[in-house]
């Protein structure tokens, strides 16, 4: 019995060997077992009660391959069950749809360098919603004053005026990149020397003539105060430059320096905005500005555009026009109507002051009621007499009274 029990177990160690572990226990009557079901027949992936994933074939060390035995290709995998997702409609757009302009009546031209194109930014987003406002820019943000020829912007502003461009203002914001030295001839004049004042005058001069010279009305914006403490102070002199040669030649001049500084005249790149609340202006490198920042900028510019143009002045009410009666007789008018104010009243008349009073001499005698004079010493008679002799005449200060504020007693009793 023990040796059969040992050919059976060489023999299937035999077959496990030659053909596989699964025919190894088919041949065994291991899958005719009572309840046993038997995986294979069933599709790849699936048992009964759930779903699985397949296992992945290892390439580790296999019996079949060490006897040469032929392996058997590993199934085909399942694809996996895809469940239709709920389709959801794209986000809808929030991006305000800025409403293109048509024939409006109110040009605002801005010329100028980097820094103008953020006025023109603010300027634009003030005049959004007013359809009868269009903002137009001509700007050249790699330009300035001093290295360029100094014919180069009045013909530039000849050329936008002449090219058909309607203007009802212009609006100005030069200097950013012009704290150079200036080419005279054969000589560098030094930057904000007397000399370079003088050259940089007469090309500001320049700019404002070709203005004057067609009538247009213009506004010219100030530079701001810079994060570096010695390029504001050079803007501070250019500044007063633009300032005397725009109102000699019949601009407004904007002053925006006192909106970008703390209480103590210093650049800060947070302060108000147009709606008050604190907010950062200036970028980081302290030379240009915010969106908040461009709008205050429009702000300061707006209020001069507003009354240069007259935009914002109230129209005067007219009076209605009086109907006459038809018989040709003439029309009552209100103030018939209203009963005349009365009569004002008379003013009191007060007592005239003299304007000089009695003469009275210093050293004069004084008299009695009976007219005697009052020039002998008073007599001092009664209680007060001994007292008052011994104060003034001894020099005894008379004793305090209990209680009195000349009582200095000690201890007080």
């Amino acid at each position: 019995m023990r040796i059969a029990s040992i050919l059976h177990r060489t023999t299937l160690a035999l077959l496990l060997v030659a053909g596989g572990f699964d025919a190894a226990l088919a041949q065994s009557g291991y899958y005719q077992q009572p309840g046993y079901r038997d995986p294979r027949a069933y599709p790849p992936g699936y048992y009964p009660g759930k779903l699985v994933q397949p296992a992945q074939p290892q390439q580790g060390f296999s019996l079949r391959r060490f006897f040469g035995a032929q392996e058997e290709p590993p199934p085909p995998a399942r694809a996996p069950v895809s469940r239709p997702r709920r389709s959801t409609p794209p986000p809808a757009a929030v991006a305000k749809q800025e409403k293109p302009k048509v024939n409006p009546s109110t040009h605002v031209v801005v010329f100028g360098d980097a820094l103008a194109s953020y006025a023109r930014q603010g300027l634009d987003a003030h005049f959004s919603d007013d359809q009868d406002v269009a903002v137009v820019s001509k700007v050249r943000s790699d330009t300035n004053l001093v290295r360029s020829d100094p014919a180069d912007w009045p013909n530039f502003i000849k050329a936008t005026l002449d090219g058909g461009q309607k203007t009802s203002i212009a609006v100005l914001m030069l200097g950013t990149n012009d704290r150079q030295s200036i080419r005279d001839v054969e000589e560098s004049v030094e930057p904000l020397s007397d000399r370079w004042k003088e050259l940089y005058r007469q090309r500001i001069d320049a700019i404002t003539g070709v203005l004057k010279e067609r009538k247009i009305p213009f506004v010219w914006i100030g530079l701001p105060p810079m994060k570096n403490s010695k390029i504001s102070d050079d803007l501070v002199a250019m500044n007063e430059i633009y300032k005397e040669s725009v109102q000699r030649n019949g601009g407004v001049y904007v002053d925006i320096w006192p909106g970008f500084v703390d209480e103590d005249n210093r650049y800060t790149d947070i302060g108000p905005d147009v709606d008050g609340d604190p907010t950062k202006l200036r970028t980081n490198e302290g030379v240009f500005f915010t969106r908040a920042g461009a709008r205050k900028v429009a702000f300061f510019a707006d209020t001069e555009i507003k009354r240069v143009l007259g935009l914002g002045s109230t129209a005067t009410a007219t009076a209605p026009a009086q109907i006459a009666p038809a018989d040709g007789s003439a029309a009552p008018t209100i103030e018939a109507a209203v009963p005349p104010p009365p009569d004002a009243a008379a003013p009191v008349a007060l007592p005239q002051k003299p304007l000089v009073g009695p003469v009275l001499p210093l050293t004069r005698q004084d008299v009695a009621p009976g007219g005697t004079l009052v020039s002998a010493p008073p007599k001092l008679t009664g209680d007060n007499a001994y007292t008052v002799q011994r104060a003034l005449r001894v020099g005894i200060a008379p004793s305090s009274r209990p209680g009195r504020a000349d009582d200095f007693r000690w201890p007080n009793p």
